[in-house]
């Protein structure tokens, strides 16, 4: 099976991209974890320079 080719960062439910992490202490509590944290990090970049391109340039940062 082939990974898919993913250009934006996917809903929790794929769980091919997203690894779930439960904590003993915290029952009620988990943490979504990317399994391939470079292919995250560029999938974020891409998104925040779409997020920044659509506002004015007085409200970019």
């Amino acid at each position: 099976m082939t990974q898919p080719e993913y250009t934006e960062i996917p809903d929790t439910s794929d769980s091919t991209y997203w690894e779930a992490q439960v904590r003993d202490n915290q029952l009620r509590s988990t943490t979504f974890v990317p399994r391939d944290k470079e292919l995250h990090l560029h999938l974020k970049k891409k998104a925040w320079a779409t997020i920044q391109a659509s506002l004015g340039r007085n409200r970019r940062r």
